[in-house]
């Protein structure tokens, strides 16, 4: 994959808490913490969408994580207005 550089601007806080976790080897360079962080959020908004979309079928918190067929139908048809 192509990376391009760009200028991110952060506050002394954030930098020190980006540092730490180099200097700890949780990651290996500050882009690679920054890239992390932005893929845990775009994975925290899906999750969002998906419990928005859930609730809006119905369907409690308990019954998306059960997983059964009447969930997974629930969400279909919300998703797709089409019947599973």
């Amino acid at each position: 994959m192509s990376m391009q550089t760009v200028q991110v601007r952060l506050t002394a806080e954030q930098l020190k808490s980006i540092d730490e976790k180099v200097k700890a080897g949780v990651y290996q360079s500050r882009s690679e913490a920054i890239r992390d962080y932005i893929r845990k959020a775009d994975f925290f908004e899906s999750l969002n969408q998906f419990r928005k979309i859930a609730s809006e079928a119905g369907l409690s918190e308990e019954e998306i994580w059960k997983d059964d067929k009447t969930s997974r139908k629930a969400l279909y048809k919300k998703m797709f207005k089409k019947t599973a």
